[in-house]
């Protein structure tokens, strides 16, 4: 009787024993399986950063090329390589490069979309801090207008961008900020991105994505849009006095004019606004997406083309690496 306690004492310890072995060997197995996730997740979110760090050095190439090129050195238009990279697509379509085709680079393991515009065919938000500001606040409310937005917006811009704290009519200072919902200060100094019209003017969020197309801020307190590669609203905004018509057939032409002069003798509408004018272009947004193995990275660069040695330079870069997309994995 005794004999058989003690095995029965035996094999219950043998079990417990067992039991937590394989309890232990279990959580082993799960950790080690978490840690391999982790590091593959780490490893492949890296890769595709670096992916579209490549996009963006691919598209600088494009661009140093097109400077490189004596024929395209001193005009940018949308029926160059860089801007058009499908020959088969329509050159004449796009606002200022926005929605044309972005160059495909597919791999094994995925694939990495690059897309370039033309900022110089945007209108430069700055310029309402440069020399010319009451000309360009004049202008800019006419591209709010013609937008379907407050023309009167454009005066909170002025106040935000300008180095004194006088109030325009319609304009904001820090008296009015001061009593949003996030009370802040004007920031009195040229802007380092677009986005802040969201914060100098009331301007709402769906308004914004319709005006973001065609304003951009640029290191430069002046206007030099690109005839070229200019879109529909900003060229109006440039032309008062010129039919919207007009203006439509001439971005839908295939334009490729050599000078400002050239632009203008055909388009005498254009003669008051001759100092806002410019055939080619110093800055361009880059908006690289890599898509490796599951994982994306999204980066947007803002680029500087020196006119003179075709040096390309980043001034500004966003980087966004968006949630992981559901993949269906095979057995």
């Amino acid at each position: 009787m005794r004999i058989s306690k003690v095995r029965g004492v035996a094999l219950v310890s043998v079990l417990l024993i067992v039991a937590l072995v394989a309890a232990l060997a279990w959580r082993m197995i799960t950790q080690h399986q978490l840690a391999v996730a982790h590091t593959r997740h780490f490893l492949h979110g890296g890769q595709a950063r670096h992916y579209a760090l490549a996009g963006e050095e691919y598209a600088r190439q494009a661009l140093f090329a097109d400077w490189e090129d004596e024929e395209t050195r001193t005009i940018d238009t949308l029926l160059e390589e860089w801007a058009n990279p499908d020959p088969g697509a329509s050159a004449r379509a796009g606002e200022a490069g926005q929605g044309r085709p972005p160059r495909t680079l597919r791999f094994e393991d995925g694939e990495v979309l690059v897309t370039i515009a033309d900022l110089g065919g945007r209108f430069n938000l700055n310029a309402l801090a440069g020399p010319e500001s009451a000309e360009n606040l004049q202008r800019l409310r006419r591209l709010l207008e013609g937008l379907a937005l407050d023309p009167m917006l454009a005066d909170a811009w002025l106040d935000w961008v300008d180095e004194d704290a006088e109030l325009h009519e319609f304009g904001a200072e820090d008296g009015e900020h001061l009593m949003a919902d996030e009370p802040h200060r004007a920031a009195n100094a040229p802007a380092a991105d677009a986005s802040e019209m969201l914060l100098a003017t009331p301007l709402a969020a769906e308004d914004w994505r319709r005006l973001h197309p065609h304003v951009t801020a640029l290191p430069l307190g002046q206007l030099a849009v690109n005839v070229n590669t200019a879109g529909e609203e900003v060229l109006a905004s440039l032309a008062p006095n010129l039919v919207r018509a007009e203006v439509r057939a001439l971005v839908e032409s295939e334009r490729e004019f050599d000078s400002v002069e050239t632009f203008t003798a055909d388009h005498p509408a254009y003669g008051a606004s001759v100092g806002t004018l410019a055939v080619a272009s110093e800055f361009f947004e880059v908006h690289v997406r890599a898509d490796i193995l599951g994982r994306v990275s999204e980066i947007v660069s803002t680029l500087h083309r020196d006119p003179t040695t075709g040096e390309l330079r980043v001034i500004r870069r966003r980087e966004d690496s968006p949630p992981r997309q559901q993949v269906e994995e095979g057995p």
